[in-house]
């Protein structure tokens, strides 16, 4: 249960349109200086907790473990959590380097629709139970060995996009956003094939869908145009959904796929007998690192930033 909480939650994304041991002689020789600000130990993050006001400051160390054990299922192999935490610490310094603060000061919130996905000391301790403390002190370990390290494009740290699994490739962020990000170009990701998670189906009558529709959407007047259908999808020859239509009106994608669970917008939709059947690849936006990929290459023996630097082309190491 707890590994699907922590799934379920990898995959809330990622608004950042919408992470102290010695380094070892190898990370000394792959690692370039970096040319941002001082990102690292002794750095403290400020949470702001909106239902209550209160802020709460965290060691930044403390703060990367608490997101990877709300981002990443803790089976994954070492490297590809290694890979993770450079990501979250690089969010950081992007919310750090923005200049944008929060009430009472605070950097981050734990609004999740608004920012990387944590999880507090109390909500951590509850989830893991007794697994907690050894789970805590790993992703502490892991977040310590790279201490320091961002991941850049040209000298700034990148937007550092991620979802769970993949649809057998990665989207653009052209494509999935409309903006040309260099190093957001689309990847193979073959291995995601392999994941339990990489196919699912949802099955709903046409009642159902309206329903589901018309509360999602209630805002919007749809005029039920008989030579419409309620729903028309138009994905590309990748099986991506470029357009959606409700009898007719075009709705936005993402809020389409949110209304009716699709975990992906890779999408084939199926009408037949009254019914639909929505088949769905990958989970999450798909841009950027997939978790399980970066998994996979661990398990294959790939070094984090060699990881990092197939998912974010053109993309540098550095340490802060």
């Amino acid at each position: 249960m707890k590994q699907m909480v922590k799934l379920t939650l990898a995959f809330v994304l990622l608004t950042a349109l919408l992470p102290l041991l010695v380094f070892t002689v190898k990370d000394k020789q792959s690692v370039q200086p970096a040319q941002t600000n001082t990102a690292g130990a002794g750095q403290k993050v400020k949470v702001l907790y909106e239902k209550s006001g209160k802020t709460v400051s965290y060691d930044e160390t403390q703060f990367i473990a608490l997101s990877l054990m709300a981002q990443v299922p803790q089976s994954y192999e070492d490297e590809a959590i290694e890979a993770q935490a450079v990501l979250v610490r690089t969010y950081l310094q992007r919310r750090r380097n923005s200049g944008e603060s929060l009430r009472g000061g605070a950097l981050v919130s734990d609004d999740k629709t608004r920012f990387q996905a944590f999880f507090s000391k109390t909500q951590a301790k509850k989830l893991f139970a007794d697994e907690y403390e050894a789970v805590f002190s790993r992703f502490c370990r892991l977040a310590q060995r790279t201490e320091g390290e961002l991941l850049t494009y040209e000298g700034k740290p990148v937007l550092p996009a991620y979802h769970a699994v993949s649809c057998g490739f990665t989207r653009s962020s052209k494509d999935a956003w409309g903006e040309d990000i260099p190093y957001l170009e689309s990847v193979k990701s073959k291995a995601d094939k392999k994941s339990p998670d990489f196919v699912h189906k949802i099955t709903l009558t046409d009642r159902e869908l309206e329903k589901k529709l018309k509360k999602a959407f209630k805002d919007q007047n749809f005029g039920k145009d008989k030579g419409k259908s309620l729903l028309e999808l138009e994905c590309d020859k990748r099986g991506i959904i470029k357009s959606a239509e409700i009898w007719g009106e075009e709705v936005p994608c993402g809020e389409l796929c949110r209304a009716l669970g699709l975990d992906s917008p890779c999408v084939e939709a199926v009408h037949k007998n009254g019914k639909f059947t929505f088949t769905v690849k990958g989970v999450g936006h798909l841009v950027g690192l997939s978790l399980y990929g970066a998994n996979e290459m661990a398990k294959d023996g790939k070094p984090h930033k060699e990881i990092l630097e197939y998912y974010f082309k053109g993309a540098a190491l550095v340490k802060g």
